[in-house]
Formats: structure tokens, sequence, C-alpha cells
């Protein structure tokens, strides 16, 4: 088992508890299926926490199944593979999207969902680099299912906005 599994099971199962006290707060008849998908990643997430314990008290070396090579013999047990991980990490890149993401939450309140949505996917694919072709299909793809699926199909209403509400 590795330090990152414990942390990947950590944020899902924190995940799972903020859905499902928002999902809580519904209606009971709107309530079915986010408990259903709740269910489905907390049982998901489950498994996989008891394959990696299975692995670590069964005694077979963790690195070998990260796929972490370290000279020398290796006992089983908990392998700390945060640097590996976190090798050639773009703080940059990083904080750009989590900054992005949060003044998207702040523009989609003034402008609505599609613009604040075109701006941000724009800003997030320009800073990092993706190729304008690819980003043009991206958007073409990506508005064209967001608005079939939720606008036409599901008449879910999406934020005007304070401009355009």
């Amino acid at each position: 088992m590795t330090r990152s599994d414990i942390g990947v099971v950590a944020i899902i199962y924190a995940t799972c508890l903020l859905f499902l006290v928002m999902t809580l707060e519904l209606k009971a008849a709107a309530q079915v299926y986010p408990l259903c998908l709740i269910a489905g990643l907390a049982g998901l997430n489950t498994l996989y926490l008891a394959t990696r314990l299975w692995r670590l008290f069964s005694g077979r070396p963790a690195i070998e199944e990260a796929g972490i090579t370290v000279p020398g013999p290796e006992k089983p047990g908990l392998v700390n593979d945060l640097p590996e991980i976190f090798k050639g990490f773009l703080a940059g890149q990083f904080f750009f999207v989590v900054i992005a993401s949060v003044a998207y939450l702040a523009l989609m309140h003034y402008v609505g969902f599609y613009p604040a949505g075109l701006v941000y996917m724009v800003a997030v694919m320009w800073r990092l680099k993706v190729p304008p072709l690819h980003m043009a299909i991206t958007l073409a793809v990506l508005g064209i299912l967001i608005y079939s699926v939720f606008t036409l199909f599901l008449k879910v209403p999406l934020p005007r906005g304070i401009l355009f509400g």
C-alpha cells in the first residue's frame, strides 16, 4: 500500500460524505439517483481500499505494484510514493486552474453558465497549451453535449446570470 492510496481513499470518502449531506437536503423523490451514485462510488472506493489492504497484509511489496524502482531489498509495508508521483509537478498550472475555477463560479453568477463555461474552458486550455484545433473541437463537442443533455433532454434550468437573467 502506498501513501497516495491513503490520500485517494480519504478524499473519495470525504466527497461521498459531502454529497450525501447535500443529497439528504433534497426532496425524497429527488434523492434516489444521487444516493445510488454515492453508494456506487463509496462501494468501489471500499473495494479499492480492501484490495490495497489485502496486498499490504499479504506481504506483497507495495513498490512492485506501484511500479517504482528502488535499489536494494524492499520490505512489504507502507511505501512513500509521493516524491515519485509529484516529480514534474507544475505548481503554476495547478494554481492557475484552481484560481480559474473560483473565478468561473463567480463569473457564472454574473453572466450565466454558457458564457462563463466558454471563458473558463478557453482560459484553462490556453494556459495548459492545448493546440487551437483540439481546443475548438473540445469546445464544440462539449457545448453540443451539454446543451443537448441538460437543456433539451433533461430540461434542467442552467444559471443565466444577473446580466442575462
